[in-house]
């Protein structure tokens, strides 16, 4: 007997990526008769594309909200980062708000989660998005089917599963490696009354109050496709002019921009392409 993921092959196959990118044609790995499987219709394709950021990714939605989205990183570890990022920032637009999340709920996935979805109205629409190795799989369901027996969450679990079970070698093997971005800042007097810094990993800004020098910090660098990241930035400032300040940004062990002591305050900032 066929198995699910095996019984509505069209012919030559479900869609791959072609030289290591994600396509459009990919939007076929989900079709009406899975959804409908699960009590769910599935209405007509809107649109279906590559992101415009350059980063391997696919997008496809469908009329009343359905989203396929496909992301390949180049490898796990970047794909884990961008997956807490996504998470974080669901987390942020659920806040005060109605939730039912739930982790670990696709099989054949590193990490997954579901809940309701924050790109819609209100909690009649779920969504999940699941990570293994370096693809990251999300689904938007429109609405709740009426029937009151149909399990939404359990629905787009299964739907994710169905997705990694077509491209089962999708993300398994590494492409490339996470880059590491390094802040040092150096200089007279012992501390610096304020050190401020960029976080490559979350884009928030981080504030340290008399910072013993000389510092430094290290984090791993996304992977941001064709597109610069938002400037990696740090500065500091001393509690006395007579104090001096310099500053460095490195990626990979390169500097992309260093400053040298200078009285008061530093600063140092640098655009990147991974």
């Amino acid at each position: 007997m066929k198995s699910a993921a095996e019984a509505s092959a069209p012919a030559g196959g479900w869609p791959q990526p072609e030289n290591g990118r994600l396509t459009a044609k990919m939007c076929g790995l989900l079709t009406d008769a899975d959804y409908a499987r699960y009590g769910h219709q599935r209405m007509p394709q809107e649109d279906a594309g590559p992101a415009q950021d350059g980063s391997n990714s696919v997008y496809c939605t469908y009329m009343l909200g359905d989203q396929l989205t496909l992301s390949l990183q180049k490898s796990a570890q970047g794909a884990k980062i961008a997956f807490k990022q996504g998470l974080d920032r669901h987390k942020d637009r659920l806040k005060g708000k109605q939730s039912v999340l739930a982790s670990n709920v696709v099989q054949g996935a590193d990490e997954s989660w579901v809940d309701y979805s924050t790109l819609g109205g209100g909690p009649s629409e779920y969504e999940v998005e699941a990570r293994r190795g370096g693809l990251t799989v999300g689904i938007v369901l429109s609405e709740v089917p009426q029937d009151p027996d149909k399990d939404p969450k359990g629905m787009l679990a299964a739907l994710a599963a169905l997705v990694l079970q077509r491209i089962p070698e999708v993300g398994k093997t590494d492409t490339g490696i996470v880059h590491q971005v390094k802040y040092v800042v150096w200089g007279s007097g012992g501390a610096a009354l304020q050190i401020v810094y960029s976080d490559p990993v979350n884009s928030k800004s981080v504030t340290l109050k008399n910072v013993k020098l000389p510092w430094h910090k290290e984090f791993p660098m996304p992977d941001t496709g064709s597109q610069p990241t938002a400037a990696l930035s740090i500065s500091g400032a001393m509690g006395s002019p007579a104090g001096v300040l310099g500053c460095e940004v490195l990626v990979d062990g390169k500097s992309v921009q260093k400053k040298d002591p200078s009285s008061g305050m530093t600063f140092c900032d640098a655009m990147y392409h991974s």
